[in-house]
C-alpha cells in the first residue's frame, strides 16, 4: 500500500474520530432542547394565559366607584304637585360598592349633596342645601349564600388551568418522542459508522496481505484487485453513513439551539437492554398516573362543579338588607354641612322562579355529559391497554430476536474465520473471504437496526406510561 493511501486513510479515521471527541447522553440533550427550543415556552405561556384569566376573576371583589352629577328643572305643571311654581335642582351622588365572596354581601358607601331652587308665589323664591352620607348592607340567607354564585366563575377556571397544565405537559412530551427519536437515529449511525470502519479495516489488513502473497507469486493479480475493490466498496459505505451523520448531528444542534453540538457525539448504547415491570402492574399503574385519563377526571369535575352552580341557583332568594345614613338640610350651606338627622331602614327580600325549566334542562344536560366522559374514559383506558401490551409483546419478542442476531455474528464470525484458512491454505478463492466478511458486516448493521428498533419501542413505552417527561 503507498504512502500517500495510507496517509489518506489516516487523515479519513482522524476525521471520522474527531467527531466523537465529546459526548452527549440522551438525558443532556433533551435537556437542552427543553431549555432553548422556542415549543416548551409556547407551552408554558399557555398555562400562565389560562392563570392571567383566572387571576382575573377576583376583580370583582374590588371597590366599585360610581359618580352622578344631576340637574333638573320642574315646569309649572310638574313643580305643582309640590305646591311651587318651578324647581332648579343640581348635585350630586356618588357611591362605592364592593362584593364579599366568602359571605356573598354586598356593601355599599354613599355620599348625596344637592341644592334646590323653588318659586312659589305665594311664598316667593326658597333654597335649600342638602348633604348626607349612607352605608347598606345586603346578606343572602339562601341563594348564593356564602358567597357560591360570586365565586362559581373562578372556581371553575381552576379546572381549566389544571386541564392547561396536563394538556401542556403532554404536548411537550409528544414533542420529546420525536426529538428522543431523531437522537436514537444519531446513536444508531454511530454504531453504524463504527462497523464500517471495522470493516475498512479488515479490508486494508487483507489487501496488505494479498499483495504480499501477490510478491511472492502465490496469488494472482485479480485478487489484489478484489482486494482493493473491498476497499473502495467499504469507504463508500463509511463516507455514505457519515455524511448521514453530520446531517443528523445538524438538525439535532438546530432543534437544541447550541452549535455546541457540533463538536459531540451521542453517548448512547443502543444495544443496552431494560428490564420492565409485568403488564398487568404497568397497566395498574398507567389506571391511576396517566394524563390522558386524568383530563377526564378534570373535566368530570368542572361540570360537577357547575352542576353545583346550577343547583344553587334553583334555590330561592332571601335577602336581608340593612341601610342607614346622616342627613343635613338647611337654607343656609353652613347649617346643612351639620349632618345630624339620621335615616334607617332594614328590609327582608324574597324572590323565586317557578318550574326552573331551563336550570333543570341544564342539569340534566351536565348529567348526561359526566356519563358521556365516564365512558369516554372507560373507551380511552380500553385503548391504553391495547397499545400498552402491544408494545410490551413487541419489546419481548425484540430481545429475542437481537438474541438470535448476535449468534448469527458469532456464527457469521467463525465462518469468516473459516474461509480465511481455506484461502490461506490455497484451498480457496479470496472472493468467498470478501463476501464472508461482507456477510458478517451485515450481520452486525441487521443486529444494529433491530437494536435500534427495540430503543425506538422503549421511547414509545416510557411515553405511552407517561415516564419519558417527568415533572422535577
Amino acid at each position: 500500500m503507498g504512502k500517500k493511501s495510507i496517509l489518506a486513510l489516516v487523515f479519513f479515521l482522524l476525521g471520522t474520530l474527531s467527531c466523537f471527541a465529546q459526548t452527549i447522553t440522551l438525558d443532556q440533550y433533551l435537556e437542552l432542547v427543553r431549555r432553548n427550543h422556542p415549543f416548551f415556552k409556547k407551552e408554558a405561556l399557555a398555562v400562565d394565559i389560562e392563570r392571567k384569566g383566572a387571576e382575573s376573576f377576583p376583580g370583582v371583589e374590588d371597590w366599585n366607584f360610581e359618580a352622578a352629577p344631576f340637574y333638573s328643572y320642574l315646569g309649572e305643571a310638574s313643580a305643582a304637585e309640590f305646591q311651587a311654581d318651578n324647581i332648579h335642582k343640581v348635585g350630586v351622588e356618588a357611591g362605592v360598592e364592593r362584593i364579599f365572596w366568602n359571605s356573598g354581601g354586598r356593601l355599599g358607601l354613599s355620599f348625596e349633596s344637592d341644592y334646590t331652587h323653588s318659586k312659589i308665589t305665594s311664598v316667593g323664591t326658597q333654597k335649600a342645601y342638602r348633604h348626607g352620607f349612607s352605608v347598606s348592607y345586603t346578606l343572602p340567607f339562601v341563594q348564593n349564600s356564602k358567597g357560591v354564585l360570586d365565586r362559581l366563575a373562578y372556581e371553575l377556571s381552576k379546572y381549566s388551568i389544571d386541564l392547561s397544565m396536563v394538556q401542556s405537559v403532554e404536548n411537550q412530551e409528544t414533542f420529546l418522542v420525536d426529538v428522543a427519536a431523531g437522537f436514537l437515529d444519531w446513536a444508531y449511525l454511530s454504531e453504524v459508522i463504527r462497523i464500517a470502519e471495522e470493516r475498512l479495516k479488515l479490508a486494508e489488513e487483507q489487501k496488505a496481505q494479498t499483495e504480499r502473497k501477490f510478491r511472492s507469486n502465490l496469488v494472482d493479480k485479480v485478487d489484489v484487485l478484489r482486494a482493493e475493490d473491498a476497499i473502495r466498496i467499504a469507504k463508500q459505505a463509511l463516507l455514505k453513513t457519515q455524511s448521514l451523520w453530520k446531517a443528523k448531528q445538524a438538525e439535532l444542534a438546530v432543534i437544541a439551539g447550541t452549535e455546541g453540538l457540533a463538536e459531540k457525539s451521542p453517548a448512547f448504547d443502543i444495544y443496552s437492554l431494560q428490564s420492565l415491570p409485568p403488564v398487568e402492574r404497568a397497566f395498574e399503574n398507567m389506571k391511576t398516573e396517566s394524563r390522558l385519563l386524568a383530563v377526564f377526571d378534570i373535566l368530570k369535575d368542572q361540570l360537577a362543579y357547575s352542576r353545583v352552580g346550577l343547583m344553587e341557583q334553583k334555590k330561592p332568594g332571601l335577602n336581608l338588607t340593612v341601610a342607614g345614613g346622616l342627613f343635613g338640610r338647611d337654607e343656609e350651606l353652613g347649617k346643612s354641612l351639620e349632618l345630624t338627622n339620621p335615616d334607617a331602614q332594614v328590609s327582608l327580600a324574597y324572590f323565586t322562579t317557578f318550574g326552573h325549566r331551563s336550570l333543570k334542562a341544564q342539569i340534566d344536560q351536565i348529567e348526561l355529559e359526566i356519563r358521556q366522559l365516564e365512558e369516554d374514559k372507560k373507551n380511552v383506558t380500553v385503548g391504553l391497554e391495547a397499545s400498552l401490551r402491544n408494545i410490551f409483546i413487541q419489546i419481548i419478542e425484540t430481545e429475542k430476536v437481537l438474541e438470535l442476531n448476535r449468534a448469527q455474528i458469532e456464527s457469521a464470525a467463525e465462518k469468516t474465520e473459516e474461509e480465511l484458512k481455506l484461502y490461506n491454505q490455497g484451498r480457496s478463492q479470496l472472493t468467498f473471504v470478501i463476501q464472508s466478511r461482507d456477510n458478517e458486516e451485515n450481520a452486525k448493521l441487521t443486529y444494529a437496526e433491530n437494536a435500534l428498533g427495540y430503543q425506538q419501542l422503549l421511547l414509545q413505552y416510557l411515553a405511552l406510561v407517561d415516564q419519558l417527561l417527568v415533572e422535577k
